[in-house]
């Protein structure tokens, strides 16, 4: 069943099918990121499921910026202090991250770390409209200041969040949508209603090549083969004999069409 894109989408993206496209480039992205993780852990053949998490994080990423790189207008982004690339298309950055290992409702999603990178991605979000008990924001984002990276973007450049539940069992409702940094603990303040995001059939194919040798001679360097040569016989070249190089054919002494 095609879901349709909403409005605020189509509007950071541009247009309707490059949202369409961008959206369904995540789907696929974080089911490949799954799949990655998931073998990962079974090849560590571990109880502890540490390697599923580094390989999920650093997946989340790597995994979004291979498959939307190539779409139209798609830019890659690494902010200053960040070692993973963030895709903008449009005016629309991703940002996607695991908010819970469990069945959990995205609204009680939260950034973990809001560390100083994540505090200027939040600088291209909305601000919170959420004011303290005395009345005060806990963060705003206009007072940011942002490194030359990410103050080179262009301006109307929105942050766009994809959350998304994950475990070594299995991936769990991915979503996407716009949101204000309401605190410094890393609280979410929704701006627009967070969807799920359709997830691809199955991860993508990967081409595998076989080990190759790379000492391995070719195929002018290999070894001459060495040819036995049989001695003709003294008579033979006594009377003159011509030599034979091959066998001559033994005639049958019936045929298939004779009755005896």
């Amino acid at each position: 069943m095609d879901i349709p894109v909403s409005a605020w989408a189509s509007e950071l993206f541009n247009d309707e099918q490059t949202a369409r496209d961008v959206r369904d480039g995540i789907g696929q992205a974080l089911v490949d990121m799954q799949a990655n993780a998931r073998a990962s852990h079974q090849e560590a053949d571990v109880s502890s499921t540490q390697v599923h998490g580094v390989t999920r994080y650093r997946g989340a990423f790597e995994r979004v910026s291979k498959q939307l790189a190539d779409l139209p207008g798609a830019q890659l982004v690494k902010p200053n202090g960040f070692q993973f690339d963030l895709v903008r298309i449009g005016n629309g950055l991703l940002y996607p991250f695991c908010f819970s290992k469990k069945d959990a409702n995205v609204r009680t999603a939260r950034i973990q770390n809001v560390w100083s990178v994540m505090r200027e991605l939040f600088a291209f979000a909305p601000p919170s409209e959420q004011a303290d008990l005395f009345g005060e924001y806990a963060f705003d984002p206009s007072a940011v200041e942002l490194r030359p990276r990410l103050a080179a973007l262009p301006e109307g450049t929105r942050l766009v969040l994809v959350p998304f539940a994950c475990n070594a069992a299995g991936l769990l409702k991915p979503y996407w949508g716009v949101a204000a940094l309401a605190d410094a603990s890393g609280t979410l303040e929704w701006v627009t209603d967070p969807e799920p995001l359709p997830l691809a059939v199955a991860p993508t194919p990967k081409l595998t090549i076989p080990p190759q040798l790379a000492a391995h001679p070719g195929f002018d360097e290999g070894e001459q083969p060495l040819v036995a040569l049989a001695p003709r016989p003294d008579a033979e070249r006594k009377l003159n004999i011509p030599p034979v190089s091959e066998v001559a054919p033994i005639e049958p002494l019936t045929r298939e069409n004779n009755e005896n």
